[in-house]
């Protein structure tokens, strides 16, 4: 796990929120008063999400098959350097832009990501994400989009320091900040899901965060709480935030979560996808249930030695749609 050290962290907190405070969107309205960004368009199936690339490999897989037909987001992660993440976002954006569907993105590239857990990672430091994020924000380049800003980052944040706390909050502010500058950008703050904190908390954090700078936040990402949970959630959050909209993840909670037991959210068996990513939902200020992580990746080793974080893993996606076909 990489963290800033003491000063340098102030340092870098001081430069980002310079940077924040000279672009802060002048409208009158925020991103949440306009209608639902996501609604009237229809989802951009990628080319190239892990299930497509899984069935390029191997043409016979069922599962491939299926999965790579329903639209879902792509992630563009530290993998993809600054000098190469602006034509990586462009690619994409363009495609999707070309057959006049929205694309969804995922930006999960914050240094000291995941704290040393199975998707650790993330930029070197404060400055050097801001750098990238820039180049994600010229890559989708004034075109219509949905970007989910760094999940667990907020609702993680625990395992910092106060010192690297506070410079995360920055950070993220920074990337709200800077991609709601673009109207035409829906940008939606990760904020964990419903057992992880309390309403009030939560809200809490994401007013620091920045989240009046952006539409609103996402829930359940790479889990597995049922929608209908989800959006009771969000509405409460909602509400303390003055009325913030939220997007959920439903690619894997077709039967909701796993028995309690010790890594129930790392690759657990017997669990389904969930409904095809929708923006007609049943909940006021839910935008859209989306499929945000890709089915069929795995959540890391988990102590079992499963495919590392990322990687497609077969017996995970065979039994993922199984399990929704029963």
């Amino acid at each position: 796990m990489r963290l800033l050290p003491g000063l340098a962290a102030w340092v870098a907190l001081i430069l980002v929120m310079t940077t924040v405070t000279s672009s802060t969107p002048t409208a009158e309205s925020s991103p949440a008063d306009v209608p639902n960004p996501l609604a009237g368009w229809p989802l951009y199936v990628d080319p190239a999400s892990p299930a497509h690339q899984a069935l390029v490999a191997d043409p016979a897989d069922p599962a491939a098959a299926a999965l790579a037909a329903v639209p879902q987001a792509r992630w563009f992660t530290d993998a993809t350097p600054a000098s190469e993440v602006r034509e990586a976002v462009a690619d994409y954006v363009d495609g999707s832009a070309g057959l006049s569907a929205l694309p969804v993105l995922v930006v999960y590239a914050i240094p000291g990501r995941d704290c040393g857990g199975f998707s650790s990672g993330g930029l070197a430091d404060a400055a050097t994400y801001a750098g990238w994020i820039r180049q994600v924000r010229a890559g989708i380049g004034g075109h219509r989009a949905a970007v989910v800003v760094e999940p667990d980052a907020l609702a993680g944040a625990d395992c910092l320091g106060p010192v690297a706390r506070t410079a995360r909050y920055a950070m993220l502010t920074d990337v709200v900040t800077r991609l709601g500058l673009d109207r035409t950008t829906a940008v939606y703050l990760d904020a964990g899901h419903s057992r992880w904190l309390g309403a009030v908390e939560l809200a809490r954090r994401l007013d620091l965060a920045g989240i009046r700078h952006s539409r609103g936040f996402s829930l359940n990402v790479s889990n597995y709480f049922t929608t209908a949970e989800e959006q009771s959630y969000g509405e409460q959050v909602s509400a303390l935030l003055g009325g913030a909209h939220y997007v959920v993840d439903a690619s894997r909670n077709g039967l909701g979560p796993a028995p309690d037991a010790p890594l129930n959210w790392c690759n657990p068996q017997g669990r389904a996808t969930g409904p095809v990513p929708s923006a007609t939902t049943a909940a006021v200020h839910d935008d859209a249930d989306l499929w945000i992580k890709n089915p069929g990746q795995s959540d890391g080793d988990c102590g079992r030695s499963d495919p590392r974080s990322g990687l497609w893993f077969p017996t995970q996606a065979a039994g993922l749609l199984g399990h929704a076909q029963r």
